[in-house]
């Protein structure tokens, strides 16, 4: 008798098979070449961590203009944020 991960893993699958997206490509029994292919993905991940890093790259190519590459640039912003502040403060 012999087994294969994917006998191991198909339980496994099934019960927590609505926390994944799962895909799979079943071959008939008709196909010269059979291939059983699955792919499995995480819900939270595509519908949370996915969005949220996509909205935090628009917030960060918004911001991009901001590093020019010269010193004095960044002197004069961190000049600017400590008058600022001062003002802030008084």
């Amino acid at each position: 008798m012999q087994d294969t991960a994917e006998g191991f893993g198909q339980p496994i699958r099934h019960i927590f098979g609505a926390f994944f997206a799962m895909t799979r490509e079943l071959p008939s029994p008709f196909d010269r070449a059979p291939r059983y292919k699955v792919i499995v993905g995480d819900r939270i991940w595509q519908g949370l961590y996915l969005p949220l890093g996509a909205l935090v790259q628009r917030v960060a190519d918004a911001f991009a203009w901001l590093q020019q590459g010269r010193i004095s640039t960044y002197l004069l912003y961190s000049f600017i944020t400590l008058i600022g502040l001062l003002a802030l403060m008084l």
